[in-house]
């Protein structure tokens, strides 16, 4: 999992599985979202973890205490189902509940977690993180982006936004174009899902004018502040 060290205006972002395992990394700071399916010896060191919610695509409990007992994981920050499991198998000052629309982080690193549209898990957040460059990623999970979320888009402006695609995407194109309509971002990344370049068509045929990066899994993808 090494990648070139990003200069200060550019965060490097590599996409680690098919579902919504996301590593972040800028000068300073490395960030690990949902991971699963990933080898813990392969993970460099993290200030933080994050986990949307308790499915096994986004979280898996024996990772992630492997994670903290490398010392990998940083502080871990967990949706209410997941610090219910991990609070047992992990030391407790490692941990960080996230309930919606928390201020969960603040010092140089600002972690907001909202409301998550992810109907199949108990307690799902989503995140909201702005970088100490400025760059806000809005990390969703498995999520849409409803009218709901819509308010935290216009609200935080980021400049990445997440967007899944799902497995079965006949059925979610109108949820691709809404959730893009919805994000309010300078550009949209999708994943969690196979069809990564159906859903760009279909923003193209939308005609939606909004940058549209397709990553490949493990490999870096620079995204540069403008």
């Amino acid at each position: 999992m090494n990648t070139a060290r990003p200069s200060k205006s550019e965060v490097v972002l590599t996409w680690l599985n098919k579902y919504s395992c996301v590593y972040v990394v800028t000068q300073t700071q490395r960030l690990l979202f949902n991971p699963s399916e990933i080898i813990a010896d392969e993970v460099e060191p993290v200030d933080y973890t994050l986990i949307t919610d308790e499915q096994p695509e986004h979280f898996d409990e024996n990772l992630i205490t492997e994670l903290c007992l490398l010392k990998k994981s940083g502080k871990i920050i967990v949706d209410e189902t997941s610090y219910r499991i991990l609070r047992s198998q992990v030391p407790k000052e490692m941990l960080i509940v996230a309930k919606p629309n928390k201020l969960l982080i603040s010092n140089g690193l600002v972690i907001k977690s909202y409301l998550s549209e992810n109907t199949e898990a108990s307690t799902p957040v989503t995140y909201m993180v702005t970088l100490e460059n400025g760059c806000k990623i809005f990390q969703t999970g498995s999520s849409p982006l409803s009218k709901a979320l819509k308010k935290v888009t216009v609200e935080e402006k980021p400049d990445i936004t997440f967007i899944p695609v799902g497995f079965n995407p006949v059925l979610n194109v109108a949820s691709w174009v809404e959730s893009v309509e919805n994000a309010n971002s300078k550009m949209v990344i999708p994943y969690h899902g196979e069809d990564l370049n159906g859903f760009h068509r279909a923003v193209k045929r939308k005609g939606l004018k909004i940058g549209v990066a397709i990553l490949k899994v493990g490999e870096p993808f620079v995204y540069k502040i403008s």
